[in-house]
């Protein structure tokens, strides 16, 4: 059985640090602030706290998915030293990223064999965390590729984003809803609750009036999930809410079993999507 390699994608909200450690490469999604193009972890930004601060002031800003010639080089760099390769990206609902990756590993495998194998996480940021620590155990078990593809392929369906994004222009101009619909929900102080559909497209779950209540309506929400699965984590990503994810992460710890609860920062390319002032939560189902 070949080395198993793992890769994803920079919007795992995972540091190079953290992936480094969990022995994961990664490629690099890339976006565009005010007219400056920055890489997703080779910026000039000493922390998220003044990213955020920053996109706050934001009038423009942009991603751009990852191209094949990326996907090509780091794919081709593990299958011509014997490894077969797993990787982790986001949502196709959210980014084309994941469908040039397809495109690469098609033509990688028909010319090796198959030797990489592509996973559509149908989800972003955490979401995406979740899977790459799954896919970090099923690797240190000595699973091979395709058992850990899929693995994955199967419990992502049971990865479940739920997020408050602090400003609907942000996912307007990132395409994510329509002008008309982040307008009047500007206009009337709307604060939606979102997920991803089966097909990891954005989708409003609840519209509430104000933050304060779509907090609330997201803490009912997790009470209403019986099938919990207690033993994954739970993850709480923001984009400049640190308070109230840390009051959150309190609310979690004295309603649910989960041993750990982790919060962090979202990360930058999918921050200037959602925008600034996002509470995320991203926990696991039994079915």
């Amino acid at each position: 059985m070949n080395k198993v390699k793992i890769i994803a994608d920079s919007c795992s909200s995972l540091t190079p640090s953290e992936l480094k450690m969990l022995d994961v490469d990664f490629v690099q999604m890339s976006f565009v602030v005010n007219g400056e193009a920055y890489n997703a972890f080779d910026n000039d930004f000493d922390n998220s706290q003044e990213f955020y601060k920053m996109l706050e002031k934001t009038e423009k800003c942009s991603t751009s998915c990852v191209n094949t010639q990326t996907y090509l080089e780091k794919f081709s760099e593990y299958v011509n030293n014997g490894y077969d390769v797993v990787y982790i990206g986001l949502s196709g609902g959210m980014s084309s990223s994941i469908n040039n990756a397809k495109l690469v590993a098609a033509e990688l495998n028909k010319q090796n064999g198959e030797h990489v194998w592509v996973v559509d996480s149908l989800t972003g940021s955490f979401g995406i965390a979740m899977l790459i620590n799954k896919a970090v155990e099923l690797r240190n078990n000595q699973k091979s590729a395709k058992q850990i593809f899929e693995e994955l392929e199967k419990i992502k369906y049971k990865k479940l984003p739920i997020f408050v994004p602090g400003d609907l222009q942000f996912l307007m101009r990132s395409g994510r809803i329509n002008r008309f619909i982040a307008s009047i929900g500007s206009l009337l102080k709307i604060s939606p609750i979102l997920s991803a559909d089966e097909q990891g497209v954005l989708k409003m779950v609840e519209k509430c009036l104000g933050y304060k209540k779509a907090i609330r309506s997201l803490q009912n929400m997790i009470l209403s999930k019986a099938d919990l699965d207690t033993a994954e984590t739970i993850y709480i990503g923001h984009t400049g809410k640190e308070a109230e994810a840390k009051e959150f992460a309190e609310f979690l710890k004295g309603v649910t079993k989960n041993k750990e609860i982790k919060i962090g920062y979202i990360d930058y390319t999918m921050g200037c999507s959602c925008g600034p002032n996002t509470l995320a939560i991203f926990v696991s189902l039994k079915n």
